[in-house]
């Protein structure tokens, strides 16, 4: 039984492959192809790199073509704009570092003020932050999540390097193209590592701990291709990485770990292979990733061959504009020659429904009364001609069904003619609730348990910001009503401050103003306390009395005063 289940598997990724080997081809194009045979150059396409890895059981085959699978948005009108909207919406706003600190909870009742010594540790990894993150990545690092992101949701994978400098410290991140990544297998035997966590303590103090661990580690190959352009001789470079975690050194360039039978007894710094981190949508029946499009594949190349047959109806003029019809003789024979290359070099061409030919005929009896009369008739057909795209339906529901399988409302791709602000609305909130949050939540826990613990960072965890998409009218009257009922204190709407803005507010109380009392608390102790019960304006006397309070003690001391010398008086 399992040996069928292998074998029907095996054909599957065959026919998968060969399939999508076919499509990539005419993806290039078949003009490319004219182009090199009219030159003289050879039309053979060149050698898989990573068919000689295989051959030797060395690397993994991924079960699709994983480059035709990078150029799948580029042959859909509809794949792009669901995978623009996941970028945006998950990637697109930013990270921020969320204080770990439970003395900053308010759910964390009679929590003790956090001490100057740890603060300032505190503040120096927050300043650490900020410039790692300025500078960890070539480009932006909201682009960096940004093309990550377009390899996962293209072919179900995206890897990035993770390079370290002398100190075996982390430094920095660089993209690595889905498509140009394999995978090892497996090892057979266990290698032992330590694995940094961190564990929050009781008084609200993190401690980094390392945990002895067993773990098959693999390793990852990329092979890049380099051409030449007065030659069509192209190069493959290979490039070998370890797995994030892994404590031993691997050769960049031979693939082999240092102290192996085989392997060399010492290798320099700059040959010493880095690691990579490999994100995936996960697949049960492969150690790669599967795109969330792999069951949409032919309602994106029906879609795509259905706009092909509308361009070609439109470019060539199927249905001519009319026909010349003849009766009582015949067309001489240069007429139909000019008729036949008028049609194939001049007719087809949007350009060209304006233009005319001139024809002649002749009858069929030149001499007596019983000559016919030669009769040329224009019968035209722009009825019959089609005056909208064809497949109009099918196209439609292709894009749903590649739509549907990102599960985005259709707001997101530009379908809004129907929308009203109410609906909007909803389908914001919606989507982000079940779609994008999650998927930002997933990178966030992937920085928050792998690298920080490696890098030390002990007060700090990753936040990936959100849009706004909370009714401002709604947030007003639950901040009120949580507010009359005593549930809102300043320390609460600071929170949920940062949390919709999107921003730190990092400026700090007074010492002595009271952050988890409610301020309607706060404000009725002040005016019952300090406010002149005579005065129309007792809140503003109340609030010039916690601010100016040292102030107010001395003037109430004088008026004392001379109270006393009047009435001895």
């Amino acid at each position: 039984m399992t040996n069928t289940i292998n074998t029907t598997t095996e054909l599957g990724n065959k026919t998968n492959k060969q399939a999508l080997r076919k499509i990539r081809t005419k993806i290039i194009g078949a003009e490319n192809v004219k182009k090199r045979i009219e030159s003289g150059k050879t039309q053979t396409q060149h050698e898989d790199p990573f068919q000689s890895l295989a051959a030797i059981e060395d690397i993994i085959e991924p079960p699709f073509d994983m480059l035709a699978l990078t150029m799948l948005p580029e042959q859909s009108s509809e794949l792009y704009q669901c995978i623009e909207a996941m970028k945006i919406n998950i990637e697109g706003f930013g990270h921020r570092q969320k204080s770990r600190f439970r003395a900053d909870d308010p759910k964390v009742k009679d929590a003790e003020p956090v001490p100057e010594p740890l603060r300032l540790e505190s503040e120096k990894e927050r300043v650490y932050l900020l410039n790692f993150f300025e500078y960890a990545t070539e480009e932006s690092f909201i682009e960096f999540r940004k093309r990550l992101r377009q390899d996962l949701e293209t072919t179900g994978n995206a890897y990035f390097e993770v390079i370290r400098n002398v100190k075996n410290e982390i430094q920095s991140f660089k993209h690595v193209p889905s498509h140009q990544m394999r995978l090892s297998r497996q090892e057979d035997n266990l290698t032992e590592y330590d694995r940094p966590i961190l564990e929050l303590q009781i008084d609200g103090s993190i401690k980094i701990k390392k945990v002895k661990q067993w773990k098959r580690f693999r390793r990852f190959v990329q092979c890049t291709q380099f051409y030449q352009t007065t030659t069509v001789t192209t190069t493959f470079q290979k490039r070998w990485f370890k797995e994030f975690g892994d404590p031993r050194v691997l050769h960049y360039e031979t693939g082999e770990y240092l102290g192996s039978e085989e392997g060399p007894t010492f290798i320099k710094q700059e040959h010493r292979a880095n690691e990579i981190i490999h994100l995936k949508l996960y697949s049960s029946r492969s150690p790669y990733g599967l795109p969330r499009t792999i069951g949409n594949l032919l309602s994106i190349f029906g879609d795509r061959a259905s706009e092909e047959i509308n361009y070609t109806t439109f470019r060539n003029n199927n249905i001519p504009s009319m026909l010349i019809m003849c009766s009582g003789g015949q067309i001489t024979e240069g007429t139909v020659d000019r008729l036949e290359s008028f049609v194939e070099s001049t007719i087809q061409g949007s350009d060209n429904y304006s233009k005319f030919l001139i024809i002649e005929g002749e009858p069929d009896k030149e001499f007596g009364d019983e000559a016919g009369q030669l009769r040329l008739t224009a019968q035209p057909l722009t009825k019959e001609q089609h005056n909208d795209a064809l497949f109009q339906k099918y196209s439609e529901n292709n894009q749903d069904k590649i739509r549907r399988v990102f599960r985005l409302p259709p707001i997101f791709v530009g379908r809004s003619d129907d929308y009203t602000r109410a609906t909007a609305e909803a389908s914001r909130r919606l989507a982000d609730e079940q779609v994008f949050a999650p998927e930002r939540d997933e990178f966030d826990k992937l920085v928050n348990r792998m690298i920080y613990p490696e890098m030390g960072i002990k007060y700090f965890r990753f936040k990936t910001y959100s849009p706004n998409t909370t009714d401002s009218e709604q947030l007003v009257k639950i901040l009120a009503g949580a507010e009359k009922t005593g549930g809102m204190t300043p320390r609460i709407a600071r929170m949920v401050l940062t949390d919709i803005l999107n921003q730190d507010i990092q400026d700090d109380f007074q010492d002595d103003f009271p952050m988890d009392v409610p301020f309607s608390l706060t404000m009725a102790e002040a005016v019952k306390n300090k406010a002149d019960p005579s005065e129309p304006g007792q809140q503003v006397t109340a609030l010039k009395a916690i601010q100016e309070r040292p102030l107010i003690d001395q003037l109430l001391e004088v008026r004392k005063a001379l109270e006393d010398e009047w009435l001895e008086e």
